[in-house]
């Protein structure tokens, strides 16, 4: 957030959800139709303060209880968001290794595979290397952001519930300078024998709304996953300027601002996943949010799945927040909770309407 496929293979965490047979691999295979998109929940603190270095002061994990609440309302996928230098550290041979934080974040992938659920664990680096550098175009961005992925790849190869989230939000460098990091990435998880499901963004913020006005929809078609087991992930927020930094949400942006997406993707059998996406609790941005749910619920053979932006530790007052307080759930989880039953609610079935909104 700017503060703001085919066929698609998940962990052993979502097997009991899904109905499905446990392959060799311990992984579960989502078909096209007959499921809804799977519930997701964002827990981001673990990105806050990217300058800090004191754990438990300037950022946090998410804990056991915030898994217990989330897994059960229903919520099966567990966006995790990191930063890279806080998960591995240099090896002393051109290389990385798990740094301290990469058990903390290990123990929270097992405990959500007890509770049947998957970890999407997002690297939340603004598509920058380890070490601040532009993927794509500073010299050693690329092989750098390959290398983290390898090494995070090799100590989670074995962990069928987790979901490689690339990487949040590129936006500085060109969709084309994107590519040529994320396929490298890609390259360097299957290399270590991890064949998850990986989740790719463009850049330009990732923007749903805006993906099929950019190169984002000719160059990430290039995308090249040699496990071809991916899925696209898009943010998307019903503010004025889609940036997710206001309580406001347009009229009809629930419906608008994944359409041109949705068609772009089935025209091009993707599959998408969207990663960010949250509303504050007023009437008007709660039917929003309602509306975009709905959309797609309709169109679940391309919509993977979703995560609410946000929850866990450290909000405090955030307008977009589901944290519970004093136990109270938020307004915005009564309508997030219409979404984890089998079918979604009988008024979801009617068509999009094709509305005008570029505000």
């Amino acid at each position: 957030m700017t503060h703001r496929l085919s066929w698609t293979v998940l962990g052993a965490g979502l097997l009991a959800w899904l109905g499905a047979a446990v392959s060799c691999q311990a992984a579960a295979t989502l078909h096209d139709g007959g499921v809804r998109p799977i519930p997701g929940i964002n827990l981001t603190s673990g990105a806050f303060a990217p300058e800090g270095t004191r754990r438990e002061f300037d950022y946090t994990y998410p804990t056991t209880g915030d898994i217990d609440y989330f897994t059960g309302k229903g919520f099966k996928i567990l966006r995790i968001s990191v930063l890279a230098k806080r998960l591995v550290q240099p090896d002393g041979a051109g290389g990385f290794e798990p740094a301290d934080d990469m058990a903390i974040v290990t123990n929270l992938i097992d405990y959500a595979a007890i509770k049947d659920a998957s970890v999407l664990l997002d690297i939340h680096d603004y598509g920058r290397s380890v070490s601040g550098k532009l993927i794509g175009r500073d010299p050693g961005a690329t092989e750098e952001f390959a290398a983290t992925w390898r090494a995070i790849a090799k100590e989670l190869a074995k962990r069928p519930n987790v979901i490689f989230g690339l990487m949040n939000e590129p936006h500085d460098q060109t969709a084309a300078e994107w590519l040529e990091g994320a396929n490298a990435a890609a390259k360097a998880i299957r290399g270590e024998g991890s064949y998850q499901l990986i989740l790719v963004p463009g850049s330009y913020w990732d923007s749903a709304w805006l993906w099929t006005t950019t190169d984002n929809k000719d160059v990430m078609l290039n995308f090249d996953d040699p496990g071809k087991n991916f899925a696209i992930e898009v943010h998307q927020y019903l503010d004025p300027d889609g940036s997710g930094t206001h309580p406001e949400a347009v009229p009809d942006s629930g419906i608008n601002r994944l359409t041109a997406f949705t068609a772009w993707a089935r025209e091009h059998d993707v599959r998408a996943f969207l990663g960010e996406f949250g509303w504050a609790a007023t009437k008007p941005a709660l039917k929003e949010g309602r509306d975009m749910l709905c959309h797609m619920s309709r169109n679940k053979d391309v919509w993977l799945g979703w995560a609410y932006f946000a929850a866990g530790p450290w909000w405090g007052d955030y307008m977009f927040s589901v944290q519970p307080e004093q136990g109270e759930d938020k307004p915005q989880m009564e309508v997030l909770r219409q979404f984890m039953r089998p079918e979604p609610p009988p008024d979801c079935a009617q068509e999009d309407r094709i509305l005008e909104d570029r505000s």
